[in-house]
């Protein structure tokens, strides 16, 4: 009886491997830095639930550079909309990726929610 040792080639074990690490660490960095400026957002909007309730809120999934010279950094830019009793208030923000608010703004006076629909057809005929 002889007992028959099939040969692995370590060559084809290691290009797998290879290729297997190279598509996981491709996969890992989509799904993370997609998740970053969604973690963000959370956050910004967890700190904006005190002053009234979120109508809308978006930021941008690709970050931007801001500052100049030596002191330049990576923000992600975005905005919300929050309804505090019968108005609507619009701001502008920028944070970093670690979550350090850069900037925030309010875009223009609060307005009334109930004339919200006729400010919005005025601009557009405006432009």
């Amino acid at each position: 009886m002889a007992i028959f040792k099939k040969k692995s080639n370590w060559r084809v074990w290691i290009a797998a491997a290879a290729v297997t690490a190279g598509m996981a660490s491709i996969v890992y960095r989509r799904l993370y830095y997609r998740t970053i400026p969604n973690r963000i957002l959370s956050i910004v909007k967890a700190n904006f639930t005190n002053r009234g309730t979120i109508e809308n809120s978006w930021i941008n999934m690709q970050p931007t550079e801001r500052g100049t010279g030596r002191d330049r950094y990576r923000v992600y830019t975005g905005g919300l909309t929050v309804r505090e009793g019968d108005r609507l208030n619009q701001f502008a923000f920028a944070v970093e990726p670690d979550g350090t608010l850069r900037q925030l703004k309010q875009l223009h006076e609060p307005i009334n929610a109930s004339n919200a629909r006729q400010v919005r057809r005025f601009d557009r005929h405006q432009r």
